[in-house]
């Protein structure tokens, strides 16, 4: 195999071109929300918290499918920056449950808007029945491996 029959077969790989469209995905998030301190797993965080009731760690690491060190360290830092708090379950004491602070609800709302022209701008690629598709497959192969977008 030459070294071009190599790299084509590279460059056409699904490891590749994920690992590509993950780096392209993270960058256009850090452009969109430059300023405002915020990761990606912080980001989804703070989506999760919002949509109701307060939610344990492991619950919300469940929803945003980030293994327990992970999500640990985006709810401490989120903690530290006082836009999530914790507080006592009333129904197991033992049980610490995670809110979003006023002030995480009005970063979140910054963010919100930002994300949304960046993923509008990431499919703008695509016609749309192509962004729809791709989407699709996506949520199908994270569904496939166990994934929580869905």
């Amino acid at each position: 195999m030459s070294m071009n029959d190599a790299l084509e077969a590279l460059y056409s790989s699904p490891e590749f071109l994920i690992r590509r469209a993950h780096q392209i995905a993270g960058a256009a998030f850090a452009e969109a929300c430059a300023g405002l301190d915020l990761t990606p797993a912080q980001y989804g965080a703070l989506v999760a918290l919002r949509q109701g009731a307060p939610l344990g760690q492991n619950e919300l690491g469940r929803l945003i499918a980030l293994d327990r060190a992970t999500i640990s360290l985006v709810v401490r830092l989120l903690r530290e920056r006082g836009l999530v708090e914790a507080m006592a379950d009333a129904g197991d004491r033992r049980r610490t449950l995670l809110a979003l602070t006023r002030a995480g609800r009005q970063l979140l709302a910054r963010a919100e808007k930002r994300c949304a022209r960046s993923g509008a701008a990431l499919l703008s690629v695509f016609e749309p029945r192509q962004a729809a598709t791709f989407l699709e497959l996506l949520a199908l192969l994270d569904a496939a491996h166990g994934g929580g977008a869905q």
